[in-house]
């Protein structure tokens, strides 16, 4: 098994519009867990990929697509630590 590398995007969505963001976000192949949260931001999705360009091309570009999505923070992991 390839070892993974992890994002964890922070995304702040439309007002009332995080449900449907999140029900978006979730039918994405690469995101391993999605939440809404309190706070500063939304929505937090942990993304895993093989590599760094995995993670770009395939989610990240994919989430950029999803309406009412108004912001995001996009946090590199340095080490993969979780369950495959």
């Amino acid at each position: 098994m390839a070892n993974l590398v992890s994002a964890y995007v922070l995304i702040k969505t439309d007002v009332g519009k995080t449900g449907d963001v999140l029900n978006d976000i979730l039918r994405l192949q690469n995101v391993s867990h999605a939440t809404s949260v309190a706070g500063d931001y939304d929505i937090v999705v942990e993304v895993t990929g093989e590599t760094l360009e995995d993670i770009s091309s395939k989610v990240l570009n994919e989430l950029h697509r999803i309406p009412n999505i108004r912001e995001t923070k996009t946090l590199m992991g340095t080490k993969y630590s979780g369950r495959p």
